[in-house]
């Protein structure tokens, strides 16, 4: 008798709409949109989560500027993806603009964190501080779910053979495994974040 697949859950906060934290900031601040590489990096996550034999449940949570593209949407256009709510500052009018956009409707929110002065900037939160999400808000809280440290954040610090067998360890205790698309290829300066897209290839069995 063949064997059930173990469900692997993701967690994807989609924070910058470019594979470049400073493209990102300087298109936003110009309100310039550049289609060639907008999200191109949750694109390529994407079809990695298609192409998996695995079975896959993968959790999108977008900011007001990484609103899902046509040519995402039509990617995540699957069992194996949902759309859900990443809050900067004001989360009823995050989320009607989110569901508008994609026609869809929304379940889950994550609170965006802006610790460093860039993201700040960016957001147009002057502080650090978590936005408050009312009592009646009807989104369900994704952080309810065990989450572990990131695998961007793992990479940084350990080899892609120790990482995978950290994810696989999480897997198997039905952990939800964490990333940040930007973090796909590119290894943090400040941020200690490093690439993980061998390591995600290898979760999903991707060739």
């Amino acid at each position: 008798m063949q064997m059930e697949k173990t469900l692997i859950t993701l967690r994807i906060d989609v924070d910058y709409p470019y594979p470049s934290r400073i493209r990102s900031f300087l298109r936003i601040a110009l309100d310039i949109r550049v289609n060639k590489e907008y999200l191109r990096n949750s694109k390529i996550v994407a079809r990695m989560i298609n192409e998996s034999p695995q079975e896959v449940k993968a959790y999108w949570f977008f900011t007001p500027k990484t609103v899902p593209d046509k040519e995402l949407l039509g990617l995540m256009n699957n069992k194996k993806h949902e759309i859900a709510l990443h809050i900067v500052n004001d989360p009823y009018n995050e989320l009607k603009n989110l569901e508008k956009s994609t026609g869809k409707k929304i379940k889950y929110y994550t609170i965006h964190g802006t610790a460093r002065l860039l993201a700040r900037l960016m957001w147009k939160r002057w502080k650090s501080w978590t936005p408050e999400i009312p009592k009646d808000f009807r989104l369900q809280s994704f952080h309810q779910f065990p989450t572990p440290v990131g695998l961007d954040s793992l990479c940084f610090t350990m080899s892609p053979e120790q990482v995978l067998k950290v994810a696989e360890d999480y897997i198997r205790k039905g952990y939800v495994i964490y990333f940040h698309p930007i973090w796909l290829y590119q290894r943090g300066k400040m941020n200690h974040r490093g690439p993980f897209y061998t390591v995600l290839r290898s979760i999903l069995k991707v060739g």
